[in-house]
């Protein structure tokens, strides 16, 4: 399995201190040498998790999880180390050595292409919104009486027809397995190459650090199905995200209102309620409290 040296891992480690990081999830407070929380990885009413800014170690005395500040975004996060190492490189704008080309590592290859396709999509679509011919999309935009900044804040946008997104994707310069694994395209029993979506309104999905993830597209007309959504892949799973997340995470996360979709959530966010979010699956389950346990620190939420 590749890894980073180890001379690499503790030049990211020294330059982002564990308090700065855990404090991004956890509300902590200064008693005697070290800081204390309510644990994020199990309920408790009295705060046993402890951080040491000396040691620069986290442990909590009531389920026992302990270690550094990658041992907790993995675990906070639901990532890997090297994705871990990753986060905070970026975060102290350390640049990485490129890792050996093996099976692992072409995974990991693949998963950062991926983000770009979404990332580029996200902006193409976006554009297509304000174009002459998205006259459909402009005028739901107007009957539901969404602001320009809400416009920008979300990245609404508007898929295209047939395969135009695709072209966009190949003049850009992403090859076929990149493309196909985001799940914007489908290649048909004639090997042609289709957009998944299609004329619809469209809703970005960003994970809790604001990379594009995934899409959902609505329809705006009687088509059916009314909402389409990307599938499963690499860098997406639906029961460890929450649409909105990122933008709720910028506010008091401490109490969350969770509706039902991605209208909700924005229709609230223009009327200045933030701390709201919405699940990406059918009904709110376990795996979704989990995921608000772990990456909103809520621990009262409403649906």
């Amino acid at each position: 399995m590749p890894r980073y040296s180890d001379e690499i891992i503790d030049e990211v480690r020294q330059t982002n201190d564990i308090v700065d990081i855990i404090s991004q999830y956890v509300h902590l407070k200064r008693s005697g040498r070290n800081f204390f929380g309510l644990c994020p990885f199990h309920n408790e009413k009295s705060p046993s998790f402890s951080v040491s800014p000396d040691k620069q170690i986290f442990h909590c005395f009531g389920c026992g999880v302990g270690g550094n500040v990658f041992t907790f975004l993995t675990k906070i996060e639901g990532i890997s180390f090297i994705e871990a190492v990753q986060t905070l490189a970026e975060r102290s704008n350390i640049q990485l050595p490129t890792l050996e080309n093996t099976i692992d590592s072409a995974k990991e290859e693949l998963k950062a292409k991926v983000l770009k396709v979404n990332e580029f999509t996200a902006q193409y679509y976006h554009e297509n919104l304000y174009k002459p011919e998205s006259k459909i999309v402009q005028e739901y935009i107007k009957k539901r009486k969404l602001s320009n900044e809400t416009l920008k804040s979300f990245r609404l946008g508007f898929s295209g027809r047939f395969d135009e997104l695709y072209h966009a994707l190949k003049k850009e310069g992403f090859q076929d397995a990149e493309i196909l694994e985001s799940g914007l395209v489908n290649r048909n029993d004639n090997g042609r190459y289709i957009d998944r979506y299609r004329n619809r309104l469209m809703f970005p999905i960003c994970d809790a650090r604001g990379r594009v993830i995934a899409f959902g597209g609505r329809v705006l007309d009687d088509s059916k199905p009314k909402y389409i959504n990307s599938p499963e892949n690499l860098v997406y799973s639906k029961g460890r995200n929450l649409f909105g997340l990122n933008v709720a995470k910028k506010g008091d996360t401490k109490k969350l209102l969770i509706v039902e979709g991605y209208m909700d959530v924005i229709s609230l966010h223009q009327r200045g309620i933030t701390n709201v979010v919405a699940p990406l699956r059918n009904s709110f389950n376990s795996a979704t409290r989990l995921v608000i346990k772990k990456k909103c620190r809520a621990n009262n939420f409403k649906f």
